[in-house]
């Protein structure tokens, strides 16, 4: 499975769309910098819809923790590939 890592231009378009809806939100070079690392991880297009329900519901910006994937070990486990395979190995099939 190939991961989809958030680049730091990717960040910059989050930051912006965030200081759109909230004008007293400042993008310093540091704030990306922090962000792009925190965020390296993530899944681009994930985080940008989490924003977009966030900035709908909330008055004030979001922390980075309101808009990270809180288990990156849950999005790249294929569970479903897992139950799969267990099922085709189990004992006494159905």
């Amino acid at each position: 499975m190939t991961s989809i890592l958030m680049t730091k231009k990717q960040v910059f378009d989050l930051l912006n769309f965030l200081k759109d809806a909230y004008p007293n939100l400042e993008v310093t070079q540091s704030r990306l910098d922090t962000w792009s690392r925190l965020l390296r991880k993530q899944n681009p297009e994930k985080v940008m819809q989490r924003a977009e329900k966030y900035v709908l519901d909330n008055k004030f910006p979001p922390s980075i923790a309101d808009l990270a994937e809180k288990n990156i070990e849950a999005r790249n486990n294929d569970f479903l590939e897992k139950a799969r395979q267990w099922e085709s190995e189990a004992v006494d099939k159905p």
